[in-house]
């Protein structure tokens, strides 16, 4: 017996459909990619200012224990924190150095523990920190 090859007759139109459904997946892929780029950028830059909020909160904290006194150093502020930790930083995974880099706080008392200011740090143009949020806070007179 010899087997012989049939193709069927509607063959070109199932090469077509499959080739059709093939490019709008491609297609919906392509434009899938900077969306979910902008995403992951706007959901870093939200824990970013959650870090700075959760900063402010603990330098609120420590002044009601110290009579009104805000820390002169961030890291005064560390066991005002969940888990005694510094927040993480959305970009690295790592904890926050306080320092003006992306994904960073940074913490200071320009008037040696009578106000504060905690800057929040994100990325602009070219990966170069940009400052996102500032917060301030001062002791009632």
């Amino acid at each position: 017996m010899k087997f012989k090859l049939r193709i069927p007759e509607n063959y070109p139109d199932l090469v077509l459909a499959i080739g059709s459904a093939s490019m709008i997946v491609v297609f919906l892929f392509l434009l899938g990619i900077p969306a979910f780029h902008y995403l992951e950028g706007r959901a870093q830059e939200a824990a970013i200012r959650g870090n700075a909020a959760t900063l402010q909160l603990a330098a609120e904290t420590y002044a009601a224990s110290n009579m009104g006194q805000y820390p002169e150093d961030p890291l005064d502020l560390i066991r005002y924190l969940p888990g005694d930790e510094p927040p993480l930083n959305p970009f690295t995974g790592k904890a926050a150095l306080f320092r003006s880099q992306a994904g960073d706080l940074t913490y200071r008392s320009p008037t040696k523990g009578q106000d504060y200011v905690i800057e929040a740090w994100g990325k602009g143009k070219g990966s170069q920190p940009k400052r996102i949020l500032l917060l301030k806070g001062r002791k009632p007179r």
